[in-house]
């Protein structure tokens, strides 16, 4: 226990000092979990082995406007020395309304780990990354355009429009981790702050700094204990975010037997302004392919809107991953390489 306390109250301290003052959206998914260096980079390499991961949702089909998100990101745990916990990569695209509004990201991110006992460890992660936002100008409505009585009258604004059609910066994100490993259960708490410098993303000469977001996670995998290998596997989660006012949080479990997933979940982002709320459906398969430490997972989830923004079409996302639990870049003799929890059998999900 006194290598567990210091941990535990880390994670307590980082999360009692933040103070909210963001002004800006971020994309998000459903499937959090199929994300992970999206939300915290300190889950880079948590787990053994290399994983690959493809991303997609759209947001709102039902109208011509609606918003598309797609990620990649990839990580791949190093044992080779000591405190090296894991390298990755990331490349995420947002697009707003037929792509009049596009964000792009390319990040690499680094862990390390902190071993805390046969059980438990801990991990650090950092995150930095190069965003580049564009806007389209030309189709544009401006409120000087609209007239009361006959809504889009004139053809022409006053206004100029934006300085520039395109802005950048490197982007910094900060996360904690732990996780605790033994038998047939599994859980990882973890905080991240993304934004951490505040960036400047404004298209004009007027200075607009993105507001840091702020973060908490965590996810439980639980394995049938009267027939662990054959029987069902159970994986609640909570996902906390806060951004620009925004209180947003997804709340549900997936379960697995044999090669099939379905999971319930909730989600409610919420303001002064705005409540949007939706229940998420998933089914899934997992693939073995060469053996039980290789596998592909395919995810399937659709949100329906259960508040007064019905009609919109609610989201669909779509996951693929690959799983390669034997892959590493480096080899050593090293003890540090074989710096896993001790376990009876992998906890998969």
């Amino acid at each position: 226990m006194k290598h567990i306390l210091p941990n535990i109250l880390l994670l307590i301290i980082v999360w009692i000092f933040i103070i909210p003052s963001t002004k800006a959206q971020d994309p998000y998914f459903t499937q959090y979990y199929n994300a992970p260096l999206f939300y915290n980079p300190a889950l880079t390499g948590i787990d053994k082995g290399l994983k690959i991961r493809v991303n997609y949702r759209d947001q709102w089909p039902q109208y011509t406007d609606d918003l598309k998100s797609y990620n990649f990101s990839m990580d791949v745990a190093e044992r080779f020395m000591p405190g090296a916990g894991g390298l990755g990569i990331i490349f995420n695209t947002n697009k707003e309304g037929k792509g009049f509004i596009k964000r792009n990201q390319i990040g690499g991110s680094l862990s390390a780990r902190i071993r805390m006992g046969d059980y438990w460890t801990s991990q650090l992660g950092l995150l930095v990354s190069y965003i580049q936002k564009q806007i389209d100008n030309d189709d544009f409505i401006w409120s000087d355009q609209l007239d009361n009585l006959h809504g889009l009258l004139y053809p022409n604004s006053s206004f100029a429009g934006f300085s520039s059609q395109n802005t950048s910066y490197v982007d910094l994100n900060l996360g904690y981790a732990v996780k605790y490993e033994k038998h047939y259960i599994s859980a990882t708490l973890g905080v991240a702050v993304h934004h951490v410098t505040k960036p400047n993303e404004s298209f004009s000469s007027l200075e607009q700094r993105l507001g840091r977001k702020y973060i908490f996670s965590s996810d439980f995998v639980i394995l049938q204990r009267s027939n662990p290998k054959k029987g069902f596997k159970f994986n609640p989660g909570l996902l906390y975010e806060y951004l620009s006012g925004y209180h947003t949080f997804t709340l549900g479990s997936n379960i697995a037997k044999s090669v099939l997933y379905a999971g319930v979940w909730y989600r409610s982002k919420q303001s002064q302004i705005y409540n949007y709320q939706a229940v998420s459906v998933l089914v899934g398969l997992n693939i073995p392919m060469v053996n039980k430490y290789s596998r592909v997972k395919f995810m399937y989830s659709y949100d329906i809107s259960v508040n007064n923004m019905k009609g919109n079409g609610g989201a669909h996302e779509i996951t693929l991953r690959f799983e390669f639990d034997q892959i590493h870049l480096f080899k050593s003799g090293s003890s540090f390489a074989d710096d896993y929890p001790i376990i009876y059998d992998p906890v998969i999900f």
